[in-house]
């Protein structure tokens, strides 16, 4: 679990990790230098957990990932189940996840479902995957089309995941410019694969403060991608680059089957074609991204508006 400044939402998250069903075999804790009364409750709740809980305060602000990333090398138990600290847990979260890794000794990770519900405490109707789409395409969450459809969009936030701790050694250090759930999640559809659980396992909380939260409206994404530029596009280019890269430092403890680092590569020209594309101007813009359009990679690896955003001047 990662705690900054989470007080208002801290004292359900961690009530529901203490009403689970099966309880964890330990729970570690970094707070990453909250200034509110976060490490208090954290403190009064270490005294009384029925289980062994290590909190660790941050000498210095890490960042969400990097935040993640400390807590994941601290672990000691076999599966690593990620905790947000504004969120809350059904009592059988834990037994659930373990459940589905344990039907599946090959699988990497397991992530379920999540009932959703705004700042005020009210229900949304739809749950996290409905809002993904996510439901009417799970048959298609198998073998290497996981990857695909993770490398078009996140739809697998940290609060969903349970991982095997086996898999660390791939997963960290989390390079600069990802977010720890993501990373985790291509990382571990790349070299294996992971396992859905069709159940809202937690509830998942919409408000203000989050880090990463959903888009609100189809508006909103146009918005904010007409917004970015071309140091933009070369930034998540590097990340990209960076995702090869890691498939390849750690060839000696895994093995990337042929037909899952062939899309990340495909993803990483699209990404590099896009580059080129916003530093262009006039027709050769056009030309340029008509170009790529035809590739079909514009459908594979990217948004409904992303060739317009590219074609937009600016």
């Amino acid at each position: 679990m990662c705690t900054y400044n989470g007080s208002r939402y801290l004292g359900e998250q961690l009530q529901s990790v203490l009403e689970q069903d099966r309880p964890p075999h330990e729970m570690v804790i970094c707070d990453d230098r909250s200034t509110d009364n976060t490490v208090s409750l954290l403190t009064r709740f270490a005294s009384r957990a029925p289980f062994p809980v290590r909190l660790e305060i941050n000498q210095e602000r890490l960042g969400p990932a990097k935040n993640f990333e400390k807590a994941i090398r601290m672990c000691k138990a076999d599966v690593i189940a990620l905790v947000d600290q504004d969120d809350r847990w059904k009592p059988h979260k834990l037994a659930r996840l373990a459940e589905a890794l344990a039907a599946n000794p090959d699988a990497a990770y397991a992530f379920s479902d999540a009932e959703m519900e705004n700042e005020a405490g009210s229900r949304v109707d739809d749950t996290l995957w409905q809002s993904f789409g996510l439901r009417d395409k799970l048959e298609r969450f198998v073998g290497p089309a996981q990857l695909e459809m993770l490398l078009k969009r996140n739809f697998i936030p940290g609060a969903a995941l349970a991982f095997r701790a086996s898999f660390r050694d791939v997963i960290v250090p989390i390079p600069a410019g990802w977010m720890h759930d993501y990373w985790i999640a291509l990382l571990g559809s790349t070299f294996s694969y992971g396992v859905p659980v069709a159940e809202p396992l937690f509830t998942y909380r919409l408000h203000d403060a989050q880090v990463c939260g959903l888009e609100k409206s189809l508006l909103d994404t146009i918005q904010t991608s007409l917004a970015t530029g071309e140091s933009d596009s070369r930034a998540r280019l590097e990340t990209f680059q960076q995702l090869e890269n890691r498939i390849a430092s750690v060839s000696s403890i895994a093995r990337c089957p042929a037909d899952r680092f062939e899309p990340i590569r495909q993803k990483a020209l699209h990404l590099s074609s896009r580059v080129r594309i916003r530093s262009s101007t006039g027709l050769t813009r056009v030309l340029r991204a008509l170009a790529e359009a035809r590739t079909g990679r514009y459908r594979r690896f990217s948004r409904r508006h992303s060739l317009v955003r590219d074609l937009w001047p600016g």
